[in-house]
């Protein structure tokens, strides 16, 4: 289970800094992250079991997730392929999109052997690209019929062109010092590419007064990393667009959140050369790959209907807890004005 006892002062703490390998948040208190599941280790050279309670995901499985149409933008591995294979695994339909051809061959392989033929939809598409955002809605609908749940889940990093944070071994890269494409890159991959692919969906929520919308953030500790100009900039104007358009699509059916795991994890986007081993093998040191999962699976049921506006925290999800009572442990408090500095 999550910790229940700490004061605000003590989770609002453990949020900010929660980005950092666990290295680095060793002084929190043990009760802050004992009982966190345990990150899981390589399956089957593809595939990574789950680190949650079969209770857990049992529970999250609710009744208006069968056959329910779900888009995850990134969803062939990392956050998005462990969403994925969950909300396949509890009767959704679900269609992922990717760059890499390769990669989303073998996710429609793995999802074949989770939920048979026909559950799982492939796109190859950019978010970076706006005629590829309206081809995904597109081909989505063509296949499913409907659309229920856009997860914006893909995103980069300056990490994935070479950039460093200030851990051994992978020193800090000012922003002066990467290629002025990178940053370009990053805010447009994380910030327009979710508003692009967000527009793109909304021609089809408007009308029947129904969407889930939610995506991926960061710990506010990482947006001001050094080393995060631009990476915590696009997450920063994520979560702003988020709050906004939460405001004007009140009332209209359409939900609008904010997800994060709570701290780095285990997965792909941290390579070997920023957190030492293999993905899948770093416990202790980052939070399992799978963290998000059951704030996902629920923000994509109905049990969530009317919830918006909200930044969820996963890391805080209490497994001896009933669904709605964990999930409602993952909200951050209300603050009438976000601060950064």
């Amino acid at each position: 289970m999550t910790p229940t006892n700490l004061s605000r002062a003590d989770a609002l703490r453990l949020t900010a800094t929660a980005a950092l390998p666990m290295s680095a948040t060793a002084a929190l208190p043990m009760s802050a992250t004992a009982a966190l599941p345990m990150s899981a280790s390589a399956a089957d050279g593809d595939d990574l079991p789950s680190s949650w309670p079969d209770s857990v995901r049992q529970s999250i499985r609710h009744p208006s997730l069968k056959d329910r149409p779900v888009l995850i933008t990134g969803g062939n591995r990392g956050f998005g392929w462990f969403m994925a294979r969950e909300l396949l695994a509890a009767g959704a339909r679900v269609a992922i999109t990717g760059r890499n051809v390769e990669a989303l061959k073998a996710a429609a392989a793995r999802a074949e052997k989770i939920a048979g033929p026909g559950r799982c939809v492939t796109i190859v598409a950019d978010v970076l690209k706006n005629e590829d955002c309206q081809r995904t809605i597109a081909e989505t609908l063509n296949a499913f019929g409907t659309l229920d749940v856009l997860i914006n889940n893909a995103g980069i990093s300056s990490l994935s062109f070479g950039g460093g944070i200030g851990l051994p071994g992978n020193p800090t890269t000012a922003f002066d010092q990467l290629d002025p494409g990178v940053g370009r890159a990053v805010i447009e991959t994380n910030l327009l590419g979710v508003f692009d692919m967000t527009r793109a969906a909304m021609p089809h929520f408007r009308p029947r007064k129904f969407g889930k919308i939610f995506s991926i953030s960061t710990s506010l500790g990482n947006m001001a990393r050094p080393g995060n100009s631009f990476y915590g900039a696009s997450k920063a104007g994520l979560e702003v667009f988020h709050r906004v358009s939460a405001a004007e699509l009140k009332g209209t059916g359409i939900d609008v959140n904010i997800l994060l795991p709570g701290g780095a994890s285990d997965t792909e986007f941290i390579g070997s050369n920023v957190v030492p081993g293999e993905v899948g093998s770093r416990a202790g040191r980052l939070l399992p790959g799978d963290v998000i999962v059951p704030p996902a699976v629920w923000l994509s049921s109905d049990a969530t209907n009317g919830v918006t506006g909200e930044r969820v925290i996963a890391r805080f999800w209490d497994t001896s807890a009933a669904p709605d009572a964990a999930f409602k442990g993952c909200l951050q408090p209300h603050v009438d004005e976000p601060s950064i500095m």
